[in-house]
């Protein structure tokens, strides 16, 4: 497009839903949007099959994103693919062999509101899991564009099929670009890709705007975000360890007894749950991880957000994050849960916990530039507003008479 401006069709699982958590993926496509750039946000992964399991992200979608595009901001918009059914990894064997015979099919029949944006699209994007199996048919109907792959996470760790799995190993060359948040991460892709390391990055304007504290005066508080391989048993044995301390959890479901202390909240709004980040006492990253993982230490984003935040963080000691904030207990073994809790009030009273973290402007920039696209028009805007400004001061003023 003129000027720089790019037509960006991004394929994702998630969902752009007000009531929903944000991710990498929302952040890099407003980012995009805001440099100028035209952005449509394509969810795929949904059909009636997820209403069945009460999914927080099919509620989520509302009729006007269903088949369609709907405004999200200025030059972004997102819709959702709903097919009467869709493809699915599954942990169970024999449900995910049919699901991925799903994949071939399901891929292949892409509504129009879908097709017509990949037709316009000067680049697109897919990310991790299921957007993979639309590769072949971005290709055929767009071949000129630019693809580039947003790996986020290793696709075994968080339960993609063997299919997906297959399927990343076989077009992972073909992507013009494949951008990871982690080195380790990298090191864990299949040969042959043109990767590059963008590091994670903060929202900082949501936690500056959440001044209030969403926790009554004279409490503490735990957070704990998000479901990745989470270990709701050393979770709930936390909680038991420190019944002063009201455990807060989000964007999970809670299948098990829970003690009194520990209240479960589901999905919110980032804008919401930034505020409840920023008044904790201290954060938690519960994750059942083994060396296969380790790659979460620079790429989970509640582990940037907190230390944004200045909390200490609970974490099992097989990711090997140091900032300075860590409070880590054995991943194999026994731990003493009080001790880990009264370390964290200690080290948040201290008020010594500051850093320093990009923001999500320079990683849409960045990850852009990875196509060899270094042009956008909203900074070439402000470069000429600032120009003009300048030019204007340098002139004589002349005097009132």
């Amino acid at each position: 497009m003129a000027g720089g401006s790019q037509f960006i069709s991004v394929l994702s699982a998630h969902v752009f839903a007000p009531q929903i958590r944000k991710t990498s993926v929302h952040f890099i496509s407003r980012e995009l949007a805001a440099l100028g750039h035209q952005v449509r946000f394509i969810s795929v992964g949904f059909s009636w099959l997820r209403a069945l399991r009460n999914c927080p992200r099919y509620a989520a979608i509302t009729r006007a994103q269903k088949n369609r595009f709907a405004p999200i901001a200025p030059r972004l918009e997102a819709g959702a693919y709903i097919a009467p059914v869709h493809a699915f990894s599954n942990r169970n064997p024999l449900l995910d062999r049919i699901g991925s015979l799903l994949f071939p099919l399901y891929a292949g029949r892409l509504p129009a509101f879908a097709r017509n944006a990949i037709l316009q699209s000067d680049v697109v994007m897919l990310e991790s899991g299921t957007p993979l199996a639309f590769f072949d048919a971005v290709r055929a109907l767009r071949p000129q564009a630019r693809t580039l792959y947003l790996c986020r996470d290793h696709l075994q760790s968080v339960g993609a099929s063997p299919h997906l799995q297959g399927i990343e190993r076989r077009i992972i060359g073909a992507f013009d670009s494949v951008c990871v948040p982690s080195r380790r991460l990298a090191e864990q892709l299949p040969p042959g890709g043109r990767v590059s390391v963008i590091p994670q990055a903060v929202e900082p304007s949501a936690f500056r705007a959440a001044r209030q504290s969403p926790y009554p005066p004279g409490t503490l508080n735990a957070i704990s975000v998000g479901d990745m391989l989470l270990d709701r048993p050393v979770l709930a044995d936390l909680a038991r360890s420190a019944p002063e301390v009201t455990f807060h959890v989000f964007g999970t479901r809670w299948d098990r007894p829970a003690p009194a202390n520990l209240k479960v909240h589901g999905e919110i709004g980032f804008e919401e749950l930034a505020g409840f980040i920023r008044h904790a006492d201290f954060g938690i990253a519960a994750y059942a991880a083994s060396d296969n993982e380790s790659y979460l230490a620079e790429s989970s984003l509640k582990l940037l957000q907190y230390a944004h935040c200045g909390l200490p963080v609970i974490l099992p000691d097989s990711i090997p994050v140091a900032r300075g904030n860590e409070v880590t207990y054995p991943r194999s073994g026994r731990f003493e849960g009080r001790a880990l809790v009264d370390r964290c009030i200690a080290m948040k009273r201290s008020g010594t916990l500051r850093f320093d973290i990009a923001d999500w402007r320079d990683n849409a920039i960045d990850t852009l530039a990875t196509l060899g696209l270094t042009s956008h028009p909203a900074l070439l805007a402000d470069e000429d507003e600032a120009a003009y400004l300048a030019d204007d001061a340098a002139q004589p003023q002349r005097q009132a008479v």
